[in-house]
């Protein structure tokens, strides 16, 4: 299967690739359904085993913080930024494929505004998060996603295996958050050199374009992919306490003890988790 469409330059007769199909999103979209029938069969057969061994934390915790407010409103509103521009990129992805704008107004206007929110958006909140809450430690890798990475293969494979107690992050979220980083730059800095030609801003040489196009072509399928693949994982039943954290922003204490260790991740208790409720819980 070839993933891309071609066309012939203005300036020979040679064809070049101009973009990718929707067919290889298709077949992208169907390596994801592949991965999840795997990981859902293996679990059919039992479930990771999560060790024992890490800090709990102090006594007296009934509700943990992991999401504060401004984190699930971005979650959210990333979410909702990406669709629209998967819905308007699409009305001119494939002309027809989408219904115009009210008021005549072009969808290449609606593309760039979202664009716009989005490069403000991901700006603001990296510097926010480095700048006021976020303990970078909690989203670099270190030596012990390795030993998650390696208990979590020796699962899959049906061998012995201990998953050890996470930090905030495990190691799949931490790739997550990384690919969604190399993404956003790809379809950043392919966006801007697309905008700068149409907008009739910066001459820019034609060939350059039709390869910024297939770059950010390739982005947009890999947010596809991306996000398909995260909304799996968050749906399986072992996830339940976290996947309910990004509406209610907590986890129960009894998660944390089960899935986390203190010494990883110090975590807060919930706002409404008073110093009283917390004393009344250990008595």
């Amino acid at each position: 299967m070839d993933p891309f469409h071609y066309a012939k330059s203005f300036y020979s007769n040679d064809a070049l690739r101009q973009q990718l199909t929707w067919e290889f999103a298709l077949f992208l979209l169907s390596l994801v359904a592949v991965m999840a029938g795997l990981v859902l069969i293996r679990r059919a057969f039992g479930q990771p085993h999560r060790s024992a061994k890490g800090a709990l934390p102090p006594p007296g915790f009934t509700i943990i913080e992991r999401h504060e407010v401004g984190g699930r409103f971005w979650h959210w509103s990333l979410f909702g930024m990406i669709l629209a521009l998967w819905i308007s990129g699409a009305a001119f992805f494939a002309p027809g494929s989408v219904r115009p704008m009210p008021l005549g107004i072009p969808w290449l206007y609606v593309h760039l505004g979202f664009a716009v929110l989005f490069i403000a958006g991901t700006l603001g909140h990296s510097v926010h998060g480095f700048m006021s809450h976020l303990d970078p430690r909690t989203v670099w890798f270190n030596r012990y996603d390795w030993k998650e990475l390696t208990a979590q293969a020796r699962y899959y494979m049906g061998l012995a295996h201990e998953i050890p107690k996470l930090g905030k992050w495990g190691v799949w979220s931490k790739v997550f958050h990384a690919v969604l980083t190399v993404l956003a730059l790809f379809v950043i800095v392919s966006g801007i050199s697309l905008s700068l030609d149409t907008l009739g801003w910066a001459v820019i040489d034609q060939n350059w374009q039709r390869q910024q196009r297939l770059l950010h072509d390739a982005g947009a399928y890999g947010f596809l992919v991306l996000f398909a693949a995260h909304i799996f994982w968050q749906l399986l039943k072992s996830r339940r306490a976290q996947l309910k954290a990004i509406f209610t922003g907590t986890i129960p204490a009894e998660t944390f003890r089960a899935e986390y260790d203190w010494d990883r991740w110090k975590a807060r208790p919930a706002p409404h988790d008073t110093p009283v409720e917390r004393a009344e819980h250990v008595q």
